[in-house]
């Protein structure tokens, strides 16, 4: 196993000194997240999403070219085309909502119709009444559902081409910038709670991650966007931080699940508890929204985030003493 993982690979209970950093605009307008907690690692309203990605690998064999997310690398869409694919993906599920709502006023409508005595006349301004809403609904459904479909494969080998993202073998973050990539080891990096204005008079909140010696920084977007529930980032943050740990199993989602027998300390674990590995395979979406998703969702409410961070300790200027002011020694 330590000859998989290389020697800058995170490993929680092995952390060096580190020297400090100076992010003190961030400190001050947003909470800097806590290291070494990861007692939550399900983010509910991602599961749908992770379910139908983890359903792509019906076996082993299949897991060979995982992407966007596998064993080794947590990769992190940017650009224009990765949001003009979440608007697309947008756009085809306000159509199904829009669909069901019109389908129960047309319903009701069919039945005053039939109510009021039926005629030609009445059906054929039914139907011109009818007709341009349930195209422009089709049009969102399927121009977004395969569109989507369509660009991703148009565009799958440039957005391969990009490293940005997490990589647990090495330890490492990497952010492509043009034409030049930056990388630095997981732990020299902040992870921040971000809010910005939702125009509803609420907040979006997501996690961004800020090298700690340079201006870097890699926003965690694509799996989690704008939730509308601070907490959800937090579980978000475990499970990153859970996914970046070698002495620890994958985290036990479904997006990670087609690839656990491929990491040596997941696949040790996932044997010593006999863990099935189609757990979350064999779920559907549909039986988790029914039976699972209120409770993981209460779960997440209930779960205390707000705990002691293992890493400050190791950092000069937070919990390590800088050189030239000793442990034990006062400054006026």
């Amino acid at each position: 196993m330590d000859e998989y993982y290389l020697p800058t690979a995170y490993r929680s209970d092995a952390i060096p000194n580190l020297p400090g950093g100076d992010h003190r605009g961030l400190d001050k307008a947003f909470e800097r997240l806590s290291w070494g907690h990861s007692q939550m690692q399900i983010v509910p309203n991602t599961m749908e999403a992770q379910l139908a990605y983890a359903a792509l690998f019906k076996q082993n064999k299949d897991a060979e070219d995982g992407f966007p997310w596998g064993e080794e690398v947590f990769s992190v869409s940017k650009g224009f085309l990765s949001g003009l694919q979440g608007l697309l993906y947008i756009i085809y599920m306000c159509s199904v909502v829009f669909f069901f709502i019109q389908l129960g006023i047309t319903v009701i409508l069919l039945l005053i119709w039939i109510s009021e005595g039926p005629s030609l006349e009445g059906l054929i301004f039914f139907y011109n009444a009818q007709k341009y809403f349930y195209l422009i609904v089709g049009v969102g459904y399927f121009g977004g559902k395969y569109g989507r479909l369509l660009l991703a494969y148009l565009t799958q080998k440039r957005q391969r081409a990009n490293p940005t993202g997490l990589y647990r073998r090495e330890g490492l973050v990497r952010i492509k910038n043009r034409r030049s990539v930056f990388e630095a080891r997981f732990i020299e990096f902040d992870a921040y709670l971000v809010h910005t204005p939702s125009g509803r008079g609420g907040r979006y909140y997501n996690l961004l991650l800020q090298h700690r010696y340079s201006d870097h920084k890699l926003w965690m977007k694509g799996l989690l966007t704008d939730a509308m529930n601070p907490k959800e980032v937090y579980a978000y943050w475990g499970m990153i931080q859970q996914f970046m740990d070698v002495t620890k199993p994958l985290p036990d989602v479904p997006i990670f699940e087609p690839f656990r027998h491929r990491d040596p300390i997941t696949a040790a674990h996932d044997s010593r508890i006999e863990r099935d590995p189609f757990k979350w395979r064999k779920m559907t979406s549909e039986y988790w929204r029914k039976n699972l998703h209120r409770r993981y969702t209460r779960q997440l409410q209930e779960t205390n985030f707000t705990q002691s961070c293992i890493l400050d300790a190791h950092i000069e200027g937070r919990g390590r003493p800088s050189p030239d002011n000793p442990e034990g020694v006062m400054l006026a």
